[in-house]
């Protein structure tokens, strides 16, 4: 099931509205190429969510990556914001991925990272979205100031989707 939700978060002076769509990443799901490229030129920036203690979650990461880039970055020579996030930081007792293979994943990809517990603290959560506006464009909040930025944020990860209680 997916949900979108908006939240507006002021960093650095700017306020910025944040919409965001989150698709939860089921193994079962039918990969439909044309409505994944159909989320993907909706969105101007991305979070992808892997649960730490999910290998799968986090190896279909780099693919996934790929095709936002092909999709967003044929287009135009700007950069597509998206960072990486690993979830469920408190249950590291059962720990699947270090956070080592996170932080090499994003760098080899050009992404942010950050590594979370979305159970524990709104904080964490705050800090992904922060990061976020920071890697959007200047050029990108000037030209949509008028009627606010569509900073949209698509969350692929059935992590936050079953923690409802959590959204910003």
């Amino acid at each position: 099931m997916e949900f979108i939700y908006s939240h507006t978060l002021t960093v650095d002076g700017r306020e910025i509205l944040f919409h965001i769509w989150d698709v939860p990443n089921s193994q079962d799901q039918a990969d439909d190429g044309s409505s994944e490229e159909k989320r993907i030129q909706w969105a101007d920036s991305f979070v992808l969510v892997y649960s730490i203690c999910d290998r799968a979650s986090f190896d279909i990461l780099p693919p996934k990556i790929q095709f936002i880039k092909a999709a967003k970055e044929g287009q135009s020579q700007e950069k597509v914001p998206i960072v990486i996030v690993g979830n469920k930081r408190d249950l590291h007792h059962q720990r699947e991925v270090s956070s080592e293979e996170g932080r090499l994943l994003a760098l080899s990809l050009d992404c942010g990272f950050y590594e979370v517990s979305a159970a524990e603290a709104y904080h964490g959560a705050l800090m992904v979205f922060h990061g976020l506006a920071e890697r959007i464009p200047d050029t990108k909040l000037a030209l949509k100031k008028g009627t606010g930025i569509r900073g949209i944020v698509k969350t692929m990860s059935a992590v936050f989707a079953r923690k409802r209680t959590d959204s910003l």
